[in-house]
């Protein structure tokens, strides 16, 4: 497939633009019929929104640096300690998320001798300044370095290159008007989940995730619901947990009314607890809705 020898050329090399690589990742995914995993392409392309936790590639660790002042002299871009402060307070002035689009982040780095900074409000001096002795904080910044973003530009590439070569080996020289229908027999978006995000972390794309979910399963195969739910973040113990459980209820399903058994809506609650705890990594309000839906599905469809 000629798009995907594209993408393969752009990540390969250094000097390759990530953010064509992307916009032709996007295509792709509508090419082989999975355009919701598009979703997290637009998010690297725009920008993540403030509403929408942004992956961990995307977190630069900060150092605060300031002018200090004693009677004596004023010492320039000094180190400041921060472990006296309270750890929420760590946790803002250390861990900056990088929410602006590739094209930005890209730009932060073609100078890897200048510092990126924010600049901090005089209502830390002095909150900064309780750990130095005999002296006060004059100014004071945040400063990350270019290198720190390139670091998670690597990131991306490395991950979507991974993705896009094991899609080309298991879909070999597929014609272009074809890989629609050969792509049917890839799990392309547990593929995606777990090299582009790894085993420990869960991408929700919004609704159009649900409706691939359903689309996953077949009425009372199994195998099918796990494979989604799996593709979906829930661990392997939670859904032999939930086998057990829709063994239990075969006598209490009511296909009619379309409601679950006892013991399958307690294994939904449970599974909403650890949504709710983050033991689960999805958002609260996608976790009732998909469960729902893929049990249905499973049940009903």
């Amino acid at each position: 497939m000629k798009l995907l020898d594209e993408i393969v050329d752009l990540l390969s090399d250094k000097n390759g633009s990530l953010t064509d690589a992307l916009l032709k990742t996007k295509v792709l995914m509508h090419r082989i019929g999975h355009k919701e995993l598009a979703e997290w392409v637009n998010d690297e392309l725009n920008g993540y929104p403030k509403d929408k936790p942004v992956p961990t590639y995307r977190i630069v660790h900060g150092r605060v640096v300031g002018h200090i002042q004693n009677i004596a002299m004023i010492y320039g871009s000094q180190p400041l300690p921060t472990g006296h402060l309270p750890e929420k307070i760590r946790k803002y002035l250390h861990d900056h998320e990088m929410r602006e689009s590739i094209n930005v982040l890209e730009q932060f780095t073609t100078d890897p001798n200048k510092h990126l900074q924010m600049m901090l409000g005089p209502e830390f001096y002095g909150p900064l300044g309780e750990a130095l002795e005999g002296a006060w904080v004059q100014k004071a910044w945040v400063q990350m370095e270019p290198t720190q973003i390139m670091h998670g530009l690597t990131e991306i590439r490395s991950r979507l290159l991974d993705f896009v070569l094991n899609l080309q080996e298991k879909l070999g020289g597929v014609e272009d008007s074809e890989v629609k229908e050969v792509a049917k027999s890839i799990d392309a978006p547990a593929m995606f989940q777990h090299i582009v995000f790894g085993d420990n972390a869960t991408v929700v794309v919004g609704n159009q995730n649900v409706t691939t979910v359903k689309n996953m399963i077949k009425k009372g195969d199994f195998g099918s619901l796990a494979s989604a739910l799996k593709t979906n973040g829930v661990p392997d113990a939670d859904i032999a947990a939930l086998q057990g459980a829709i063994d239990q209820d075969k006598t209490f399903v009511d296909s009619e009314k379309k409601q679950f058994g006892p013991t399958v809506k307690a294994w939904m609650s449970k599974m909403m607890g650890k949504a709710i705890d983050n033991s689960w990594q999805i958002e609260l309000g996608v976790a009732g809705h998909l469960l729902s839906e893929a049990l249905k599905a499973f049940y009903f469809s």
